[in-house]
């Protein structure tokens, strides 16, 4: 049996394991990644040789033969129920009343695989299974007797040939049989096209026969070749980013301009196509760059294009705002970033007033006491929001109520200063979790639930401190 995690296919390899190969390969990884003495004396006088030569060179002689993998072929069907009851579909496919019971007994398959989705809240069959045949058999016959067999009343398979992985028997993407050639233009005698395959898996590096689940392919650094280890990607991010450097070269920018112009980047030589959007108000930008002193903020000298960049991939992308334009070092590109901020901030920085306030434990108990005291003063919740006024007018200013649910802070000095300490010392839970459902007012002139560019420039006051204010509501003195 297979499974499929929600999009991501995986196996189910409690049993049809190719006699433990899959263990061995890993075991064979883990020495190729470590690269530990022996193996290192056995390729030493071919050190710079490329990863895919030293992964051929690495081999023990115990393994060659569970190790031994050939091209392995099934056929691919669909039509399958889709159900939450697995082993109950698993039950029938290996029963006497299953579709391939109706074959010859000399047609008929020695396995079958169902593939069914696992998730959180229970199982189900994806309506898809793979048959398995001995080695030499006429598959594409085969295919044709299981196209179009009825399941039950409501179902009947549908299938096509496909590449399988050696070791788990699911569908796999080689190279060398790409499985896109078996699902497109194939049909059967009667005229109908054979079914598609949706859930497959990538072919491994290592072994085009295997897939990536069974055998995972060892991931390269993007600049010089090496294979990562786990200290150079702790969170096994490095398939996700597409593009991903080792810790050595995250911190080189020599390395990164070699990168940049490297024979398969340097004809990524496209004047940016990224059109930047303004984040803040024109009196938001004057501030924050007379904040700086009117010039840009010189590059940190730590700073790599790499560490700038969200993703390394950004770099060479020519619609996105990370965009290494071609021609600039590495110094050069983190200058032009630098100008690029300094012309269009992301954030307003808050006054600097809250820096003077000390956060104690006195200060953070008052600041929920007020607040507490705030709620119930107006009858707040967040069902209702109690007397508390859609406008007030509060030190010759006018303010507006955002709710809840928003992107603002307090502007005052204390209720700054508790926000800023909560973000150095919680990773932003304090900020996600409560600073944005607390009741704000604004100054801001423009559309408050917009961006901030259109809600315009302004400042804000939450609950706590327009209680503790004289104000009055311009719709109630009317």
């Amino acid at each position: 049996m297979s499974q499929t995690l929600d999009n991501q296919t995986s196996s189910f390899r409690s049993a049809n394991q190719a006699n433990g190969v899959t263990k061995h390969r890993l075991a064979l990884l883990k020495e190729l990644i470590e690269w530990p003495a022996a193996a290192a004396a056995r390729v030493s006088p071919r050190e710079g040789l490329p990863i895919s030569e030293r992964l051929a060179m690495v081999k023990e002689p115990d393994w060659s033969k569970s190790c031994t993998t050939s091209r392995k072929m099934g056929v691919f069907v669909s039509g399958l129920p889709l159900t939450t009851k697995v082993d109950k579909l698993e039950k029938f496919m290996e029963g006497g009343k299953a579709p391939h019971q109706r074959l010859r007994k000399e047609h008929r398959p020695e396995d079958f695989h169902l593939h069914y989705y696992q998730r959180p809240d229970g199982n189900e069959t994806t309506g898809e299974g793979v048959y398995v045949w001995p080695k030499g058999s006429n598959l594409e016959l085969l295919s044709e007797m299981i196209h179009r067999l009825p399941i039950d009343k409501k179902h009947r398979l549908s299938s096509c040939v496909v590449p399988i992985c050696f070791d788990c028997h699911f569908p796999i993407n080689s190279k060398e049989i790409p499985i896109r050639d078996y699902l497109h233009g194939w049909r059967s005698s009667d005229g109908v096209p054979a079914s598609r395959c949706r859930n497959y898996e990538e072919a491994s590096s290592l072994d085009d026969n295997v897939c990536e689940m069974c055998l995972p392919s060892p991931i390269l650094c993007c600049c010089c070749d090496e294979v990562l280890t786990k200290e150079d990607d702790p969170h096994n991010m490095a398939k996700v980013m597409g593009q991903f450097a080792c810790k050595s070269c995250w911190k080189n920018s020599g390395i990164q301009c070699s990168w940049r112009y490297s024979e398969k980047n340097k004809h990524i030589d496209a004047l940016p196509s990224y059109v930047e959007r303004l984040y803040l108000s024109d009196e938001a930008i004057e501030r924050e760059k007379r904040l700086l002193g009117g010039v840009p903020r010189k590059p940190n000298k730590d700073t790599t294009p790499f560490l700038e960049a969200i993703s390394i991939r950004n770099l060479i992308d020519p619609t996105h705002r990370d965009y290494w334009p071609f021609g600039m070092d590495s110094q050069e590109y983190l200058e032009h970033k630098a100008l690029m901020d300094f012309n269009n901030p992301i954030q307003e920085t808050p006054d600097e007033g809250w820096r003077k306030v000390e956060v104690t434990e006195e200060v953070i108990s008052n600041y929920f006491r007020d607040m507490a005291a705030a709620y119930e003063k107006y009858g707040y919740s967040a069902e209702d929001k109690g007397t508390l006024p859609e406008e007030i007018i509060s030190g010759g200013c006018k303010y507006r109520f955002v709710g809840q649910c928003h992107g603002f802070t307090c502007d005052s000095s204390i209720c700054q200063a508790v926000f800023q300490h909560h973000e150095d010392n919680d990773g932003g839970a304090f900020a996600a979790l409560i600073a944005t459902n607390i009741p704000i007012f604004t100054t801001r002139p423009g559309n408050i639930h917009g961006s901030a560019r259109e809600a315009g420039f302004g400042h804000e006051r939450c609950i706590a401190c327009i209680s503790k204010s004289f104000h009055y509501s311009p719709s109630i003195s009317n």
